[in-house]
């Protein structure tokens, strides 16, 4: 025999062999994957259901059926409006089209294949009408001719399918009195491979060419010999007998061949939040709702909605202390029974909120017409839900447009973290510069996080201005000699900070006046920034100076100083920050300087510098100080015994001078703190509060602050910096697991808080799986983490042993930053993580150095090395100048 014969008896063998065996039953589906809010219906409900839905609607069920899963199915079969099922069809195919990545193209590739099915097919739920529906077509179709023995047999071929692996065949046969194929089933030994042959009276009708043992062959039990007669009589024996193999070595994966792709549960579960069903097993909310029609933006009439939600219905979450009632609001518009519109809100209450009805308003801008509101309140904590619709009858509104409406008493909502640094509004640029005297003032980005192409505008006033010189970080950019003053700028992919300058020049090009904005600066909450004058050519005598000041909260400012290069001018205690001072005439340059102090507090005071009376040209000299963050680990502990003539910086393996050099014991300490709250995490959350307000409440000292970035989806601010540890407390009781995981987005979000910190800073990062829904890549986020220089601590819970690649990215981030990772498989393991972090945060220096003059801005990537006397250091690996 030679070897292909002897590589295909044993292949045949060994199918030989599995088909004797029973197989396993298929892991049975665990209740507790399904969405609470859903009841499971049964066969008879769902074809009742189905029979009373609208004619797109049962049409819709019926063409998705093949991808769509029993709890989508039930879910939609839920639904009490043809709004709902039309937002529900919308939302099918966006979840299709992100987890193929197909950007809007699924449904149009899947309503291909559909066509082509009907066209090919008897019945679109046939076995090969679904597999065609579900992986497409095959790229290979093998009929057999060997009717003495088999029935009719296709053998479906594909470069890989999922179970199968690569080069998979798939059997299809036509039993017996039947018109239409069916997928071959190994399970069942001899038995299954009965349902292969024809009919036994047409076996015994042999030819008078074939051999009299055949007969015999045919009627044994053996399958052995039943596969080695299809070798050796049938002329695609070998393609048949290929498929048997491969199909029983897989013959438990085929059961899942016809089952819907896979969802994220945090999927489905968003899926119940973006229509709104009543769950008739939850608990009732009551409500009072009134309609209001305040104001008006442009020809739209501003809607504002107030339902009163009794606090005793409602449930505190707890986290050190800290009670917190929160309350979800999905809401949708319909007009003429169509969806017009839908939204999400959260409102968290603090407990010291003493109003005995929580005061939920939601402001809708609608043109005049008639519409329907339909609002589901639930209390996050307990699931107690009400659902309330209003007619919405909205008028044209003649009254003046007013700057908008103030957010109820104790709500903190669901809003954009503020901007700290105070950075005035349109409309006060305007108020202040209707003068003729020269003045120019950016007009500042909507957006608090700057990106992308942006157009940056001016407005001037003064006809002395004819032209506007814009120049972004030093680099002049662009003249325009004529209005609009605006130019566009590319601020990059990530949010860098970036100063941008525009000056206001003559008809000789000489610079009259200007201003100058920073961008991208972080949400610090002690800033100071002089308004004006910002941009000063020239100015001497009696000046006027403004400064804004923002003050963390709970913290009081102690004073506001104003320098004339090293010379104290003024000291301002309470607002307005404004003063008149006399600056002498000087020859050259000079600088203003506010420095702002804190009362009681170990915080350092916060300064800013404006040049004034600056040449036409001045070169900018890189004079900013690069800072190590670096632990000291020494027979396996961190140390914090050791001086500044302990260690050695290199940049680019050259010597520089450590100009700065702070034990740990004297820097305050400011700390992100960004944990997952994806679905997954929905058994671990309760967990990760408590020890997670262990964590601050143990770390924090005086003059330390800190913050909490959550993040599904997207990242969201839960608790902005503060110093208070009740208040960290209370951001992380506003925690709710649900929907997907946007990792990278919020390592880039959180570490954009440290933009514009000083001192000692760490970014705690938990997490229990790999990004799936994230707009940043991993390698930019890596760039970003090297450009803020903040140590990642990297805390993966329950990440299996074989995610490689997430425990690879997760480790390489944190070792580039300077930090550490930490792998552990529940939640209440956190603390011991935490008391790891706590040591090697209290046992850190800070070493700081200025690049060499020739080492440019906007340069390459320059590798760092600490060196130092005993043990090993660990800092962040380098820097971007």
């Amino acid at each position: 025999m030679n070897l292909k014969a002897l590589a295909v008896a044993s292949s045949l063998a060994f199918a030989a062999a599995i088909l004797s065996q029973e197989a396993p039953d298929p892991k049975p589906q665990q209740d507790g994957e399904r969405p609470d809010a859903i009841r499971k219906l049964s066969r008879r409900e769902r074809k009742q259901r189905l029979e009373k839905l609208p004619v797109r609607h049962q049409e819709f069920a019926n063409d998705v059926e093949p991808i769509m899963l029993p709890a989508e199915l039930d879910m939609f079969l839920s639904l009490e409006k043809d709004s709902d099922r039309d937002a529900f069809a919308d939302e099918f195919w966006r979840r299709r089209d992100h987890m193929n990545r197909t950007s809007g193209m699924f449904k149009d590739a899947y309503f291909q294949r559909l066509s082509l099915v009907k066209e090919q097919f008897k019945n679109v739920n046939s076995d090969r009408a679904r597999l065609f529906l579900l992986h497409g077509p095959p790229v290979d179709v093998v009929r057999t001719n060997c009717a003495r023995l088999l029935q009719p047999i296709e053998i479906w071929k594909y470069p890989r399918l999922p179970g199968l692996g690569h080069d998979a065949r798939l059997m299809f046969y036509k039993p017996r009195h039947q018109t239409d194929y069916r997928l071959w089933n190994p399970v069942g030994g001899a038995v299954a491979l009965a349902d292969l042959l024809v009919a036994p009276d047409s076996v015994t009708q042999r030819g008078p060419d074939e051999p009299r043992a055949r007969e015999s062959v045919m009627l044994s039990a053996s399958p052995y010999a039943y596969i080695n007669q299809i070798q050796l009589s049938c002329t695609e024996g070998s393609e048949i007998n290929a498929a048997i193999t491969q199909m029983v070595q897989a013959r438990i994966d085929l059961l899942k061949l016809f089952e819907p792709p896979e969802l994220d549960q945090e999927d489905v579960r968003k899926m119940l939040r973006s229509v709104i069903i009543a769950n008739p097993t939850a608990p009732k909310l009551t409500t009072e709702v009134s309609v209001a029609f305040p104001t008006k933006d442009g020809s739209r009439t501003d809607v504002q909605l107030m339902l009163l939600v009794p606090r005793e219905q409602l449930s505190p979450a707890v986290a050190g202390g800290a009670e917190v009632y929160t309350i979800d609001v999905a809401g949708e518009v319909l007009r003429d029974g169509e969806l017009w519109e839908k939204y999400r809100y959260r409102f968290d209450f603090p407990a010291e909120t003493k109003a005995e009805k929580f005061p939920i308003v939601i402001d809708r801008l609608l043109r005049p017409a008639e519409y329907l509101s339909r609002v589901k309140v639930t209390d996050a904590n307990t699931g107690a839900e009400a659902v309330v619709e209003t007619p919405l009858n909205v008028p044209e509104i003649f009254t003046p447009e007013t700057s908008g409406i103030p957010e109820p008493s104790g709500a903190t909502g669901s809003r954009p973290v503020e901007t700290t640094q105070a950075i005035p509004t349109v409309a006060q640029i305007k108020n202040e510069i209707v003068t003729e005297e020269p003045r120019l003032r950016i007009i500042p980005p909507n957006d608090e996080i700057v990106s992308g192409m942006q157009t940056i505008e001016t407005m001037i006033s003064g006809s002395s201005i004819k032209a506007v010189e814009f120049s972004m970080d030093g680099r002049k950019l662009a003249v325009r000699r004529a209005p609009p003053f605006a130019l566009d700028f590319d601020f990059g992919v990530m949010p860098q900070m970036r100063r941008i300058r525009a000056v206001g020049l003559d008809d000789r090009d000489q610079p009259l006046t200007g201003d100058e904005l920073t961008l991208n600066t972080g949400t610090d909450p002690f800033r100071v920034r002089i308004v004006s004058p910002r941009v000063a050519p020239r100015v001497s005598g009696q000046t006027r100076v403004e400064v804004d000041v923002s003050v963390p909260d709970g913290d009081e400012l102690a004073s506001l100083e104003l320098y004339f290069n090293e010379t104290r001018m003024a000291t301002l205690f309470d607002e307005p920050f404004v003063q008149t001072i006399e600056l002498p005439a000087s020859e050259g340059a000079a600088y203003l300087r506010a420095v702002a102090t804190l009362k009681d507090t170990t915080a350092p005071p916060v300064e800013d510098v404006v040049i004034i009376n600056t040449p036409s040209y001045m070169e900018e000299l890189n004079v900013h100080l690069i800072e190590l963050p670096t632990t000291v680990i020494v027979n396996g502990k961190p140390t914090d015994k050791l001086t500044a003539a302990s260690f050695k910086v290199l940049d680019e393996g050259q010597p520089v001078t450590i100009a700065k050099f702070d034990y740990v014991k004297d820097l305050p300490l400011s700390i992100g703190l960004a944990i997952d709250s994806s679905g997954s995490m929905l058994y671990r959350m309760q967990e990760a509060q408590k020890t997670g307000a262990q964590f601050f409440e143990k770390v924090m000292r005086k003059g330390d602050k800190g913050f909490i970035v959550a993040f599904d989806k997207e990242p969201q601010m839960v608790q902005k910096w503060s110093t208070k540890v009740s208040a960290l407390h209370a951001g992380l009781a506003k925690l709710r697991a649900e929907e997907s995981t946007a990792l990278y987005d919020a390592i880039v979000y959180a570490l954009y808080n440290f933009h514009g910190v000083r001192g000692q800073k760490a970014l705690v990062l938990i997490s229990d799986g790999k990004d799936t829904a994230s707009k940043f890549t991993y390698e930019q986020t890596i760039e970003y983490a090297r450009r803020t220089a903040v140590p990642i601590f990297g805390v993966g819970i329950g990440i299996r042993a074989g995610d490689a690649d997430v425990k690879y990215k997760l480790d390489r981030l944190c070792r580039e930053t300077g930090g550490a990772t930490f792998y552990i498989d529940q939640a209440r393991d956190l603390q011991k993580v935490y008391d790891a972090i706590e040591a090697e945060l209290r046992s850190q220096y800070v070493l700081g150095f200025y690049p060499s003059p020739d080492v440019k801005p906007g340069s390459k990537w320059r590798e760092v090395t600490v060196q130092v006397t005993e043990g090993k250091a660990k800092t962040i690996k380098g820097y971007f100048p």
